[in-house]
């Protein structure tokens, strides 16, 4: 009889993710990100997300940046396109910032200070990325994404 062997991967170690309440444009809060976080978050190609329940692939708009220093990646997404959700379980949630590497709590807390700030922002807070379900396929392809758009 063979064995099944289950490999369980931990995405989440090093990636913090920041749910963000704006009603404003993705170019209009990454521009006000840019300003109050001394950033220099760019769009990028958009983002392909393979929604299994639909069963097709929507794009959502997406800038990056990576800081000198820490060497921490953030990305800005948008939560919304016309024909859905990129996390459907997060519906109030209009935008998302992940990071990406060793970041401290204090850290974390002075982000979420900053964005709450930044008028037109109504809630940021952090999110407790083992709740959601789909986390491992979207920085997997997340991942891929980031190749595919550095190879260019």
């Amino acid at each position: 009889m063979a064995k099944k062997i289950k490999i369980d991967i931990d995405f989440t170690q090093d990636n913090v993710l920041i749910a963000i309440s704006c009603h404003k444009k993705d170019y209009w809060l990454a521009f006000q990100i840019n300003e109050n976080l001394q950033l220099e978050l760019r769009r990028i190609k958009d983002f392909g997300f393979y929604h299994t329940s639909d069963d097709q692939m929507l794009e959502y708009p997406i800038y990056h940046y990576i800081h000198p220093q820490t060497a921490l990646s953030w990305y800005l997404l948008s939560n919304y396109h016309p024909d859905g959700k990129l996390f459907p379980t997060l519906r109030t949630t209009d935008f998302f910032i992940l990071l990406n590497g060793s970041i401290s709590s204090h850290d974390i807390d002075a982000i979420l200070k900053n964005l709450k700030k930044i008028k037109g922002v109504l809630h940021a807070h952090q999110l407790d990325t083992h709740n959601l379900k789909e986390i491992g396929n979207f920085l997997s392809d997340l991942e891929l994404h980031m190749i595919d758009c550095l190879k260019d």
